[in-house]
């Protein structure tokens, strides 16, 4: 997030570090709620204990309450760990409530290429909440507490393209983590991109399952960066595939 708008913001303490920007109108209208205290600088969770589980509940409690004031953009009945600075969990809860916190969240996303060197890429579904009708990765999700970005990557990978496990086990992680923050209408955007390549066979031809993709294209690199330069891509979808595209050494575009 830029300098310009951290004046927005709050600082929101979890499990004893700032772990969480909250927009000021969020925080006056949490003032009264007994799962917040003052502290020295911005507000703090107040936490019933110091174990993960007494904390989870503390956070589960508060997106709650957000979600009655209204608060929470997509409520999605689906849980996401917040880690701390060396990658352990240390609580968790509802996903659509990390926006609203400002805390920092995960997401796989899955390049797919066909054998020729060309690249699957889905459109969304005009019926999604964020960025409908634009170009996306082959699959893309958060990751949910407790699972592993390989697990989120198969998952995905079936749901969202049909992609069965025999394939999508061919995932490769190249250890790419890219962090996109940026301002969204209820609050601070704030995730790890974890980059993933999945090589696909020629005769194989992706098929939604969940309703989230409109359709498949299987595009050319340089229709691929031609798309990217015209911000026909969401915002992380295009960090993922300009990575993946450099990275593999096809990107059209001179150093």
């Amino acid at each position: 997030m830029s300098d310009d708008l951290t004046g927005s913001y709050l600082p929101l303490w979890i499990g004893g570090a700032i772990r969480g920007r909250l927009r000021r109108d969020v925080a006056h209208a949490l003032t009264d709620f007994d799962g917040i205290e003052s502290a020295e600088i911005g507000l703090k969770l107040r936490e019933r204990g110091v174990s993960k589980a007494a904390r989870s509940r503390a956070l589960q409690s508060l997106a709650l309450q957000l979600r009655k004031l209204g608060l929470i953009a997509d409520w999605r009945n689906e849980l996401s760990s917040l880690l701390d600075e060396s990658g352990e969990e240390i609580a968790r809860c509802e996903r659509g409530a990390f926006r609203s916190l400002g805390m920092q969240n995960r997401a796989v996303h899955v390049n797919g290429y066909r054998a020729d060197g060309r690249v699957w890429v889905a459109r969304r579904s005009s019926l999604k909440r964020a960025d409908p009708g634009k170009l996306d990765n082959l699959a893309a999700g958060g990751v949910s507490a407790g699972e592993s970005p390989r697990r989120t990557a198969l998952r995905e990978a079936w749901e969202e393209a049909g992609v069965p496990a025999s394939l999508a086990r061919r995932v490769d992680f190249p250890g790419m983590v890219i962090r996109s923050v940026r301002e969204t209408t209820f609050g601070v955007h704030d995730e790890l991109v974890i980059v993933a390549d999945l090589d696909l066979p020629q005769q194989f031809e992706p098929s939604g399952r969940d309703g989230e993709v409109s359709e498949f294209l299987c595009l050319t690199t340089a229709e691929v960066e031609s798309a990217l330069d015209r911000d026909e891509f969401t915002i992380e979808a295009a960090l993922a595939m300009r990575e993946s595209l450099e990275r593999r050494g096809v990107s059209k575009r001179r150093p």
